[in-house]
């Protein structure tokens, strides 16, 4: 008999992500701890709205969600939907499905939304047999530059929250509540500000004819070779390429649905 329960646990989480995407595209190998850190803290999920699957007593399945206020409107995002592989195909992805999206009305949620891999299409065909629609695509690309040329001048947080707020490129994963998870530095460049942690390049915000050569002059102008950069605008993807970034072969449409 299966079940499924509101607001699990850290450890019965992390066994239904572990179990339900043992055979998924991009491995995941994280500890209890990784994923802790980074599915639950970092990506902003939120174990009160999460759902599992129970045969028993055992975990078989997980819809983890989260959500935030995306552009005046409450989002809740799935961030994982994991079924142990001797489960699937029993109709629990939509039990689970029903029970988050019951929630979601229950404590007024505006819309849902999701990112899932370009070929992945079982679970493109689920979503949309889900009422989900494609509304856009991520783009990943990186860029290696050894040389190191002027310093950019730095910027504080709440300077580059007055442009990010309404530029049209919003990714999840790297919003301004994951910049302040991590230790993010913003910088000035002409008419463009930019987000940086580490070796990612959170957010290029200013004009979309120049988010490219931004972009690129960025990475030659902090220390570091290989820059890592998404982006939602595909008119900028060409431009990227141009400039010399490597796209990877990995894309993601992003899927929402109004409720």
């Amino acid at each position: 008999m299966i079940h499924i329960q509101r607001a699990p646990g850290v450890k019965t989480a992390y066994k239904a992500m572990q179990d339900g995407f043992q055979d998924y595209l991009i491995p995941l190998h994280l500890s209890e701890a990784e994923f802790q850190e980074r599915i639950i803290e970092r990506d902003g999920n939120q174990l009160e709205h999460s759902f599992v699957a129970y045969h028993g007593e055992i975990p078989v399945g997980l819809w983890l969600n989260g959500w935030k206020e995306i552009e005046g409107q409450r989002i809740m995002r799935c961030g994982g939907l994991g079924i142990s592989p001797q489960y699937r195909r029993l109709g629990i992805a939509k039990a689970l499905y029903q029970a988050q999206l019951s929630h979601a009305k229950e404590i007024g949620m505006d819309g849902l939304m999701l990112e899932v891999i370009q070929g992945n299409d079982p679970a493109i065909r689920l979503y949309e047999s889900l009422h989900y629609t494609i509304v856009g695509e991520i783009g990943y690309f990186h860029l290696t530059d050894e040389r190191q040329e002027a310093a950019l001048p730095t910027i504080e947080e709440v300077e580059f929250l007055k442009q990010y707020h309404g530029q049209g490129e919003y990714i999840w994963q790297q919003d301004p509540h994951v910049m302040q998870q991590l230790q993010t530095d913003y910088y000035q460049l002409e008419a463009s500000v930019v987000a940086v942690a580490g070796s990612s390049l959170l957010s290029v915000v200013g004009p979309a004819e120049q988010k490219a050569r931004h972009a690129t002059e960025v990475v030659r102008r902090l220390p570091g070779t290989t820059y890592h950069y998404q982006s939602t605008d595909v008119q900028v993807w060409e431009a990227l390429r141009s400039e010399g970034w490597t796209q990877r072969d990995l894309k993601q449409y992003i899927m929402r649905q109004s409720l």
